[in-house]
């Protein structure tokens, strides 16, 4: 008859490597989430074009980033990086501000200062209704927010102009769309410090 300590020691032995290769599959288990494909901008809707599928370990953070079980309209509320695992907090299901994307034309020297998520006043100065020079300027949006800048290869027409894209209030969205079309003079001015013209 075999020793009963034996047959308890070797079971205690076996529990012991199955409890550690337990862990150690645990420790190392990884999960598929979501890294920008490319730099996304904030108000940028997102698409399935615009993010790659990745395995990490994240263990109790897991559930701060975007999974691929996850997946609905969202919204980005903050500049994410390429390559940057997509946080649900830099997610909305909407802007939930109710702001517009409108697209306001500058000299490119101009829009190449602003960077998106600055945050500028819209200052414009209408044209004089005798068709003389202009009347003097007035803020017709506050705290906007830029979402984007169109790249060189975009530069609208080769004329060295770029379009710098903001998000605005949808209640200044028409005084902005107004003096877009009718070729005012519109100042971008950072809240911080003295802006730019057109």
């Amino acid at each position: 008859m075999r020793d009963p300590k034996l047959l308890i020691g070797l079971l205690l032995i076996a529990v012991s490597v199955f409890a550690v290769v337990t862990i150690v599959r645990v420790a190392n288990r990884t999960e598929t989430f979501y890294v920008a494909a490319h730099d996304i901008s904030v108000g940028d809707r997102l698409t399935a074009a615009d993010l790659k599928p990745v395995d990490v370990r994240l263990a109790e953070s897991s559930n701060q980033y975007l999974a691929t079980d996850s997946v609905d309209a969202q919204f980005a509320i903050d500049n994410i990086a390429a390559g940057e695992l997509v946080s649900k907090n830099d997610l909305a299901s909407s802007d939930q501000s109710g702001r517009r994307l409108a697209s306001i034309v500058l000299d490119s020297a101009i829009a190449q200062g602003f960077s998106s998520g600055d945050r500028v006043d819209i200052w414009v100065s209408k044209k004089a209704q005798n068709g003389s020079g202009y009347e003097d300027p007035e803020t017709i949006a506050a705290g906007a927010e830029v979402s984007r800048i169109e790249s060189e290869e975009s530069v609208i027409g080769g004329t060295g102009k770029s379009a710098v894209q903001v998000l605005v209030e949808e209640g200044n969205l028409a005084d902005v769309l107004a003096a877009v079309n009718n070729e005012d003079k519109i100042n971008l001015v950072p809240t911080n410090f003295a802006g730019s013209e057109r």
